[in-house]
Parts: structure tokens; C-alpha cells; sequence
């Protein structure tokens, strides 16, 4: 009893039962249950590179670690690029290849908050948990960029930032809207993704959202998309699954392919292409947060001055 009273501060002799403090820092309901994030969020790790690091890195965390893409697979700049590289010349590292989870490289990389995708959250949950806390947030399947940059943003008392975010979004939409109307109105558009097996389009792809918050109106082959999910063309099919595009957004990961692409006989038949009406982008615009979106804003832009 002695050392029980001792331990707890003479508790005893006053009758009140010391009780341990609450653990300091902000709770929040994620897609994996409530989780409590540190009051002052000093190091941050993302394990997928998309989504998760265009919220981390528009809402200014500390990022400490990130996964990188293998040297040339892709040629065009990253709508991340500037706050990435100024992340790095704060001491963001690369600590693993995307797709290829390192737990030892973020273990090392000492984070006090994990941001990243479920779906890469799941199968190494315990795991992850035993480094930091770990906020959980979707992917084009299950959530807005606005609701999981809303949700990061309460988690580290960002949540202003988010909002000014999906604000300048917002109202850059309108403002497009209003200027391009009847370009907008007037012209099919197809964001399409070409690879050497298929040619697809995706409506939860970040560039296919950005086009419907614009109203721009779909082909037809977009609008099946919208409407079942998904529309998929085999390399044959180009010209039939896209001729009625008046504006096109090849989605082309790699400098090789998109070569192939614009020396195919189909590619070059199609409307939006003899006319010029034709900017490029690649995965990096699949998915992200704000910064990632308004890339896609500029992207659209630059085709509607084609039109």
C-alpha cells in the first residue's frame, strides 16, 4: 500500500485516485476508425506518392520521406515538382521505389504521422502504427481530394489551409466555366488513357472529374465511362471508340508510347487530332489533392485555347 500511495503522488492520503493524462493532440474519424495525431506534427512519411503527398505537401507538413517513380518512366514534369523540391531542400528523402513499401526506410525516416491510402494502410497496419500514428485517407474510389484534404487538414490543425484550397479551386472552375462556355458546350471532350494494350477512359480519374466539375461535355465514350464505371477500347478501336472527340486528353505515361501513339494510322484519323485540339498528360494527373487538381485546371486550359 505504501508504494502504491508513493507512486501515486500520496493520492491515497487524499481520498482522490490519480488518473493518467489524456494523450495530447486531435482526434479524427478516418476510413480505419478514430485516430489521435500529434498536437505539433514535426516529420510526416507518405507510402504512396499520389494523393497522399499532394495533401501533405498543399497543406505545408513536413514531409520527411516519400516513395519515388524509377528513373525515365515518365518525361513529363510533375504537377508537384516546385513543392517537392523545396520539401527536399528541407531534408524530404526518397525512401523507396513506388509499389515497393519499405518499413525499415520509414522506421528510420523517425515520422510522427503516417499519411497514405487505405488500400496501402491495410495489409501493414500494425506495422505502421508501431512507428506513428497513421491517418488513413481513400483513393478516387472512396473519397473526394476535398474530404481527405479536409480531413488532414483537422488532423494537424491545417484545416483553414484546406479550405482556402478548395476554395481557389472552386472558384478557379468558375471562372473557366464562364470563360470558355461555349467551347465547353460546343465540344466533345475525352480524357483517354493509351497504352500499348487498350485505349480507356475512367470517370474517378482526377483529369475526368476536373472536366465534369467544368461541365465540359463528354463523348461518347466518356459518358458510358460515367455512366458504367469504365469504357475500354482495344488498340483497334481508337479511331471508332474516339472519332466523335472534338478535344482530346491523351493520358501517355512514357516518351516511347507516346511516340508509338502519334505514329499510328488510327491516332492521327481522329478529329481532335488532324484539328489540333490535343494536349497531353500522363498518371501523374489519375490522381492527387489541390495542387494536382489545379494542374488539371491548366491542362484544360491549355486545350480550350486550341478550340
Amino acid at each position: 500500500m505504501l508504494l502504491t500511495c508513493v507512486a501515486a503522488l500520496s493520492a491515497c492520503g487524499s481520498g482522490v485516485v490519480a488518473e493518467s493524462p489524456a494523450p495530447e493532440g486531435r482526434t479524427v474519424d478516418t476510413l480505419l476508425g478514430p485516430v489521435t495525431v500529434p498536437a505539433e506534427v514535426d516529420s510526416v512519411v507518405v507510402l504512396e506518392g499520389r494523393r497522399d503527398l499532394d495533401v501533405v505537401l498543399s497543406l505545408g507538413l513536413p514531409l520527411v520521406g516519400h516513395p519515388y517513380e524509377e528513373a525515365g518512366s515518365l518525361d513529363l514534369e510533375s504537377p508537384l515538382a516546385d513543392r517537392l523540391a523545396a520539401a527536399r531542400d528541407e531534408g524530404a528523402r526518397e525512401l523507396f521505389l513506388s509499389d515497393e513499401i519499405n518499413l525499415e526506410a520509414i522506421a528510420a525516416a523517425a515520422p510522427d504521422l503516417i499519411v497514405s491510402r487505405v488500400d496501402d494502410v491495410e495489409p501493414i497496419r500494425a506495422e505502421l502504427e508501431a512507428i506513428a500514428p497513421v491517418l488513413a485517407i481513400g483513393d478516387q474510389s472512396k473519397s473526394t481530394w476535398q474530404d481527405d484534404l479536409r480531413l488532414v487538414g483537422r488532423a494537424t490543425g491545417r484545416a483553414d489551409r484546406a479550405e482556402a484550397l478548395i476554395t481557389e479551386y472552386d472558384e478557379r472552375v468558375a471562372a473557366l466555366s464562364a470563360t470558355y462556355a461555349a467551347q465547353l458546350a460546343g465540344t466533345s471532350f475525352a480524357p483517354v488513357v493509351i497504352s500499348s494494350e487498350k485505349a480507356e477512359v475512367r470517370p474517378g480519374r482526377l483529369m475526368s472529374t476536373v472536366l465534369t466539375d467544368l461541365g465540359a461535355k463528354p463523348s461518347a465514350a466518356f459518358a458510358k465511362a460515367v455512366e458504367t464505371g469504365r469504357a475500354e477500347f482495344g488498340p483497334e478501336q481508337l479511331l471508332a471508340g474516339f472519332g466523335d472527340a472534338g478535344a482530346l486528353i491523351p493520358l501517355v505515361n512514357d516518351p516511347r508510347t507516346w511516340e508509338q501513339v502519334r505514329g499510328s494510322a488510327l491516332y492521327q484519323q481522329l478529329p481532335a487530332v488532324r484539328a489540333g485540339h490535343v494536349v497531353r498528360s500522363d498518371k501523374q494527373t489519375h490522381e492527387g489533392a489541390a495542387l494536382t487538381a489545379l494542374h488539371c485546371l491548366d491542362v484544360v486550359e491549355q486545350l480550350l485555347k486550341t478550340l
